[in-house]
């Protein structure tokens, strides 16, 4: 069995905390939320795509269901299940009956911009799940192609949903969020074996990073790429730069041992993070100070998921140890 690549953890681990500080509405916009705006999300995408392994089209739906849509599901019903705690004390069901059509809409945020279709119920981060599940499922169909074949058709369906999802119709459960990120995706998988550039390769990836962080908007929620692929090539370089910033953190021995357990864990924390973001645990625990939010925020998502990993832990050495 290949070594995990602690280095690829903590990259996840720095991504899922810079989108934890992205989220926090207690933060006055300010241009750090831009910047992470600019590659946070593709990381992940990349990051995904870097492990894809080609399976049965079949068989990797029914896995991807499992890992993706699973964990979709148990969040929103969490979601829905505390609206409704809420809902028993103040009387008012509109919350609830907000976060049910959110579960089968499936949208991360607004879509303002596209014709049909611009204003409806959001569920939040959780967007990703779908917007992955259908990504790499669409990726495995072309993976037997050629590299160049696979980045031509990866290319083109970026575009396509792009263009449909920004100017045109929203499409339910992020289908075309996830497919306008499959260009990050192939990128990933391109990686696994081209991964070392040339230095003119690098300095046009930050020129591209800098460009796109000044003049461009980069949400692949919505989906809304404004130079697509100057931002595509800014995203990537920053997503690499993080990976190498990971790969000296590596060193650190507390630090890397945190992040690490962190990155093996950002679906979960990301769970959390939304239940906290949606119910507002947060701001009722800390009532309302700007300051404190913010930290029980970070610390809320990350302390709910030791708990349950632990719990995990648990119940399965206990159920292994029953079963002899």
């Amino acid at each position: 069995m290949d070594k995990r690549d602690t280095a690829i953890d903590i990259a996840k681990a720095i991504g899922i905390l810079l989108m934890i500080l992205g989220h926090c509405g207690e933060i006055p916009y300010m241009p750090y939320r831009h910047f992470i705006f600019t590659f946070h999300m593709p990381l992940f995408f990349i990051i995904s795509g870097y492990f894809l392994k080609k399976m049965p089209i079949k068989a990797s739906l029914i896995k991807d269901i499992r890992h993706l849509m699973y964990p979709y599901v148990y969040t929103s019903f969490a979601i829905i299940a505390l609206s409704l705690l809420f809902a028993f004390h103040s009387g008012d069901y509109k919350q609830v009956i907000y976060y049910i059509e959110a579960t089968f809409i499936g949208s991360g945020g607004p879509h303002s911009s596209c014709l049909l279709l611009s204003s409806v119920p959001s569920i939040g981060a959780i967007w990703f799940f779908p917007a992955l599940y259908v990504c790499k499922n669409v990726y495995n169909c072309i993976s037997g192609y050629s590299t160049e074949k696979r980045m031509i058709y990866s290319s083109v369906i970026f575009i396509c949903a792009t263009l449909i999802g920004r100017y045109l119709i929203f499409i339910p459960f992020s289908i075309l969020s996830g497919l306008s990120a499959i260009i990050f995706y192939a990128i990933g998988d391109f990686f696994k074996t081209q991964f070392k550039m040339k230095n003119i390769y690098w300095i046009l990836g930050i020129i591209c990073w800098i460009i796109s962080f000044k003049y461009s908007h980069l949400y692949i929620v919505n989906p809304q790429i404004d130079l697509y692929f100057i931002d595509v090539i800014g995203a990537t370089t920053a997503s690499l730069i993080c990976y190498l910033v990971s790969q000296k953190i590596e060193h650190l021995r507390f630090s890397s041992h945190f992040l690490s357990w962190l990155g093996e864990n950002t679906l979960y924390v990301l769970c959390f993070h939304l239940i906290d973001l949606n119910i507002g645990i947060s701001t009722i625990l800390t009532k309302g100070s700007s300051l404190l939010t913010i930290s029980c925020r970070l610390v809320f998502p990350i302390m709910a998921t030791l708990i349950f990993t632990k719990a995990k832990q648990i119940i399965k050495e206990k159920t292994v140890h029953c079963s002899y």
